[in-house]
């Protein structure tokens, strides 16, 4: 590094997050909207699947803005039980609302059997609008209070 200069560092979001504060943080560093970035995960995952495991893995290895000057491990160690508390969470949340939840999915699969059903008649084509299918519903459920 070069002397006298300051560089830019990474680091997840405290304030700006709706999961780890990966995307706060990746749109503090470039300047950028956090939900530009949201966006580009859901994309990544909708077409590939890479945006999870992306996410999970800058998650896992990006310290939070206050943790900077810790140990690279040490924060990895935080990190991996954050993602550990928040799956546990997610699933007793999901678990809670288990009536909801089978409404939800049962619905899901209702309205996709309907859009085979109009894509095998001829009605319209399936496979044209899947794709914006599922992020409309991907979004929904990423966004419901």
């Amino acid at each position: 590094m070069a002397k006298g200069r300051e560089y830019k560092k990474l680091y997840r979001s405290e304030t700006e997050r709706m999961l780890g504060g990966v995307s706060g943080g990746l749109g503090d560093y470039f300047e950028i909207d956090p939900t530009l970035i949201r966006l580009i995960f859901v994309l990544l995952t909708v077409f590939g699947g890479s945006g999870i495991i992306i996410y999970i893995i800058l998650w896992a290895i990006l310290p939070s803005r206050s943790n900077l000057d810790n140990d690279p491990e040490e924060n990895i160690r935080q990190n991996a039980d954050e993602i550990k508390s928040k799956a546990k969470s997610f699933a007793k949340d999901f678990k809670g609302n288990e009536s909801e939840s089978r409404q939800i999915f049962g619905g899901l699969i209702i309205l996709l059997g309907i859009l085979f059903i109009f894509s095998n008649v001829g009605i319209f084509d399936f496979h044209v609008f899947w794709p914006l299918i599922l992020i409309f519903l991907g979004l929904a459920i990423l966004w419901k209070k």
